[in-house]
């Protein structure tokens, strides 16, 4: 998805659904795995020793800055799915 966003914009053509899509699939991938190794760590993942604890809270970030993945949600199903519909 990404590489494909990078194409796009080179070719100077729309790129937004695909680099939207590509940091919406980034930033659930890295939660997933935030999420796994703390759970991993256990209780030791939230002490600063181990930085788990601050990797979590930088995935969380890409939840929501610089574009919130609600944003992200709402551009893809304007802009790709043609939502709202009226019947």
């Amino acid at each position: 998805m990404r590489f494909k966003a990078c194409e796009l914009f080179d070719a100077h053509k729309h790129c937004g659904a695909q680099a939207n899509m590509a940091k919406l699939l980034a930033a659930d991938g890295s939660w997933e795995a935030a999420n796994a190794c703390l759970q991993f760590h256990g209780g030791f993942g939230f002490a600063a020793k181990y930085d788990v604890e601050r990797k979590f809270r930088e995935t969380r970030l890409y939840q929501v800055a610089p574009i919130s993945t609600n944003l992200i949600l709402a551009y893809v199903a304007e802009h790709i799915l043609d939502l709202p519909r009226s019947f």
